[in-house]
């Protein structure tokens, strides 16, 4: 049985949202422990901040907390969470190379609808060392390139940079 429920003390929304607001900027504090742990800390901490909101209130029981970064550094200082973060690192990197294909695709489109609205025509251009063509006539619409390669090294050279920066790689030799 949960304290909650023996002191009768149900939150109103506005001290679920304060409450909930302080356990989310906690939660960015805590996002280096593993998941199991942070959950365990939020939901105990959710317990005890609720039953002596009952007593004191919402907010006076917030600030007996003190700041959500003060707080989540109390509780990462016992465990060594400085490794590498492989999933945001690939979480990033995957959105950078879908910036880079979206801009492309940009790119391509407005050129499409610019050859359209001067009557039509083929235009030849370099990107990264592609050579691509684009057509746009009355009967054909299209986009082709030749030798890709240097291309799709530009976009694995984003994703490399991307993923190493925000995986914070260089905690693997800190950690060993």
């Amino acid at each position: 049985m949960s304290t909650t429920q023996r002191t009768g003390y149900r939150p109103g929304l506005r001290d679920l949202i304060r409450r909930e607001w302080y356990m989310t900027r906690l939660d960015w504090g805590l996002r280096n422990l593993p998941s199991k742990q942070n959950r365990q800390i939020q939901r105990d901490l959710r317990r005890d901040v609720t039953a002596t909101a009952g007593d004191i209130g919402m907010r006076p029981a917030l600030d007996d907390l003190g700041k959500p970064g003060t707080l989540a550094s109390r509780y990462t200082a016992e465990t060594d969470p400085e490794g590498p973060r492989y999933a945001t690192g690939a979480v990033a990197a995957g959105i950078a190379v879908a910036a880079v294909v979206f801009l492309w695709l940009a790119y391509a489109i407005g050129t499409l609808d610019t050859l359209e609205a001067m009557g039509g025509g083929t235009r030849t251009g370099t990107l990264w060392g592609a050579e691509t063509t684009y057509v746009s006539t009355a009967d054909e619409i299209s986009i082709s390139t030749a030798n890709i390669l240097p291309a799709f090294l530009v976009v694995v050279g984003v994703w490399a940079v991307v993923f190493l920066l925000f995986s914070r790689i260089w905690r693997a030799a800190r950690s060993r």
